[in-house]
């Protein structure tokens, strides 16, 4: 890469040198800072302009900033700067040079591979440090605590640096003691597979909801696969309920029995059974590690990770010298550059440029039409101390002034002439131009009092359609409200009527922020399909219906009803689960203009009949078989198994 191939955008302070996510919120971008430490490269979330301007995305914004900004700790992704820039909001964070535990696992299951036990259980000692730190976070100024709970501990926010250090990211719906609302009723926070039995009963949160998650998190990196999962996202929250979990060692036979007792523990559906902290639960982890595995070293997950990453870190290297290669002195001249402008105004004229001290009216050399009356005006620049004005003198003023400095006229040699038109560059002084706008002021006048009396007439001759428009009646001013008027033009039938004919409510909205959502989903809102521009409008007080889907996955949906008091919700979409399917075929004797209709996902599906190998999600269906043209119909049923073909007469 070469600088001279790539125009590099500036960001304010800092120099974006590549996107490593476009979301439909905002997008992180890695960046350099330019100042005193242009060499530090950091990672900046810039929220789109349409969420930057809306309240209730402000609002969401503020919070995580109270949450993190004040927070400092090895395990926790630190935040170092924040504001609005060209109208959209920023943070800069600690760029973390590596992958989540998603990530890994995923690259894990395409070499068949399961994490090795000591590296699970330092990974998430490692995790219990950073949110115990969290949980107990004080206010240093104030001596309150904050009383976080992340809510959204999954491994997509436990980010592993090629290194071997451990960072807890996203405190975006973080809940704390500064939030400025409580959640909306109805909204579930976090991802769904994550959630603790207790957030199901409707219990206060408090840090052992987080172990919950951590537990989780432990259990799917030791066996590989999620804990809980089912094909929608009832089941799902049923299996939560239960609770019913089996220990890591009746899948992965290399899980120690002791290390079994821990998972059990934090897994707990009573939370009073659990670890009291998660302080508890890393020293648990710490024991077992060290007596299981004394040679385990911190080193092991650097070499680790650049085992499964080998091709990305080696990409990133590259990547990296060629940044370091940039000559950041423009962009740093050009940015104190925009800084000295702000301050000091742009096109600020410098003192030695500043015009004479003499009042003066220079009029601009102007073409004057010998044929024509019609002038449309000149534009007169008036230069007077340091200021700089402009008006415009009207057809009436420039004739009188004209006609008082016609004698003072010359002719100017040089001057381009032609038989209609002459072209003159005079000066004028300013009693002349004052005199001439003092006549153009009184014709102004003149013109007002006529159109005041024109209003004062209307008034007085249609005092019942005045009085219905401004609520004030001349007539009864001038004359009593008992006087009977002798002029009108209102037929008295008509006088005082007024419609008995009701006014239709004016209908009120409010919007659905949704956070998640990318280009390769669908949004349909009470059974119809939206294009989702920044937000949904709803109307208020009726119960809206969402429902998001993707191709090949489980769709996601949810029931809500905004209110005059709480006009707005941001909604997050949590990661949507590969949905499980089977193959359907038909009969190819079903006749032209048959079709199947049946509901799949929450919404009707009709297709023309007949077809073959169609992807249908696993699950029982009825279905009805109608043909229109034939006025024919009967109802048939048909179960999918996932990964198996099904043929239907």
């Amino acid at each position: 890469m070469s600088e001279d191939k790539k125009k590099f955008e500036r960001f304010g302070k800092y120099l974006i040198l590549d996107h490593l996510v476009d979301g439909g919120m905002a997008k992180i971008c890695r960046a350099r800072y330019l100042g005193e430490q242009a060499n530090k490269v950091v990672a900046i979330k810039m929220v789109q302009p349409q969420f930057s301007n809306d309240e209730a995305f402000v609002r969401m914004f503020q919070d995580e900033l109270n949450i993190t900004f004040s927070m400092l700790h090895p395990n926790i992704m630190q935040v170092y700067d924040y504001g609005k820039t060209n109208g959209q909001l920023y943070t800069a964070m600690e760029y973390i040079h590596g992958a989540n535990l998603k990530q890994y696992l995923d690259r894990l299951k395409e070499k068949k591979v399961v994490f090795p036990v000591e590296i699970s259980c330092y990974i998430v000692s490692q995790v219990c440090l950073g949110l115990h730190y969290a949980h107990t976070f004080t206010d240093k100024l104030t001596g309150k605590p904050y009383n976080i709970v992340h809510r959204d501990i999954s491994p997509h926010n436990i980010m592993l640096t090629y290194d071997g250090a451990i960072k807890v990211i996203d405190f975006g719906i973080a809940k704390a003691n500064t939030n400025s609302e409580q959640t909306q009723a109805g909204t579930i926070k976090g991802k769904l597979s994550y959630l603790a039995p207790e957030y199901l009963d409707g219990l206060e949160l408090d840090a052992r909801y987080d172990e919950f998650a951590v537990g989780i998190t432990l259990w799917e990196l030791l066996c590989s696969r999620k804990l809980f999962q089912a094909p929608n996202d009832l089941a799902v929250l049923k299996q939560i309920q239960a609770c019913k979990i089996v220990p890591p060692s009746s899948i992965n036979p290399s899980v120690p029995k002791e290390l079994d007792a821990i998972v059990m523990k934090a897994l707990s559906k009573d939370r009073t059974h659990r670890y009291d902290n998660l302080d508890q639960l890393n020293r648990a982890l710490v024991r077992f590690l060290y007596s299981q595995y004394p040679d385990f070293n911190a080193s092991d997950l650097n070499t680790f990770a650049e085992d499964l990453f080998k091709k990305e870190i080696e990409s990133d290297r590259i990547k990296f010298v060629d940044y370091g290669k940039l000559d950041t002195a423009k962009y740093i001249e050009e940015m104190k550059n925009e800084e000295k402008n702000g301050s000091t105004g742009k096109g600020a004229k410098k003192e030695k440029d500043a015009p004479s001290t003499q009042e003066r009216l220079k009029v601009r050399e102007f073409e004057l039409s010998v044929d024509s009356n019609d002038l449309n005006g000149i534009e007169i620049e008036t230069s007077e101390d340091k200021t700089n004005t402009r008006r415009q003198i009207r057809t009436s003023a420039l004739k009188a002034a004209n006609a008082k400095s016609a004698s003072k006229t010359t002719s100017t040699s040089g001057l381009h002439k032609s038989p209609n038109r002459t072209s003159a560059s005079r000066v004028v002084t300013k009693k002349e131009i004052e005199a001439a706008e003092s006549e153009s002021s009184s014709n102004k006048s003149i013109f007002i009092i006529i159109i005041a009396a024109s209003l004062a007439a209307v008034a007085y001759l249609q005092p019942d359609m005045v009085e219905g428009l401004t609520g004030f009646n001349l007539y009864k001013t001038i004359h009593g409200s008992e006087t009977s008027r002798s002029v009108s033009s209102v037929p008295t039938t008509n006088r005082n009527h007024k419609s008995n004919k009701p006014v239709a409510p004016v209908e009120q909205f409010g919007k659905i922020l949704l956070k998640g959502v990318d280009v390769s989903m669908e949004v349909y809102l009470d059974g119809q399909k939206v294009n989702y521009v920044g937000s949904i409008k709803v109307p208020l007080d009726k119960e809206a219906n969402l429902l998001v889907k993707r191709a090949g996955y489980l769709p996601f949906s949810h029931t809500l009803t905004l209110t005059k008091d709480n006009t707005s919700s941001v909604i997050e979409v949590p990661e949507m689960e590969r949905a499980r399917t089977g193959l359907l075929t038909t009969s190819l004797n079903y006749t032209a203009g048959s079709k199947i209709i049946y509901e799949e996902s929450g919404s009707i599906v009709e297709r023309d009949l007949p077809f073959k190998d169609v992807a249908v999600p696993e699950g029982s269906y009825q279905a009805r078989i109608v043909n229109p043209i034939l006025g024919t119909e009967k109802k048939v049923e048909f179960q999918i198994e996932e990964n198996k073909k099904h043929f239907l007469e």
